[in-house]
């Protein structure tokens, strides 16, 4: 077996990045598909698909900071990656939407500043 055949037959728990992929990309449960997206990445770091896929999967979970981790990779690897650029950015938006009710509460919380 060459190098390269080595290298595109490498396995974790006896499945290769092809097969963990189609596995992701067929499950319906944002964990499970997480979780099969990570095998994916371990075998090939560099798949800036993979990383961006992972990163609308933590969309789904309203797992904000995390995705914008996930989308930072996949536009390290390829940076013109213009999916994952608006996927930040939106991922952006509701992380700052959230953070403003969250102080929005907060403020109401603690009434009135006095003068």
């Amino acid at each position: 077996m060459g190098f390269l055949e080595k290298l595109f037959k490498k396995k974790i728990e006896g499945k290769t990045v092809e097969e963990w992929y189609g596995l992701a990309v067929g499950e319906t449960d944002p964990e499970k598909k997480i979780e099969y997206f990570d095998k994916v990445l371990v075998l090939k770091p560099d798949f800036a698909g993979a990383w961006n896929l992972r990163g609308l999967e933590f969309v789904v979970l309203m797992r904000y900071a995390e995705a914008i981790a996930s989308f930072d990779k996949a536009l390290e690897i390829r940076p013109g990656y213009p999916e994952a650029r608006y996927n930040k950015e939106d991922a952006e938006t509701e992380l700052r939407k959230i953070r403003t009710a969250e102080n929005s509460v907060e403020e109401k919380k603690e009434g009135p500043v006095e003068v």
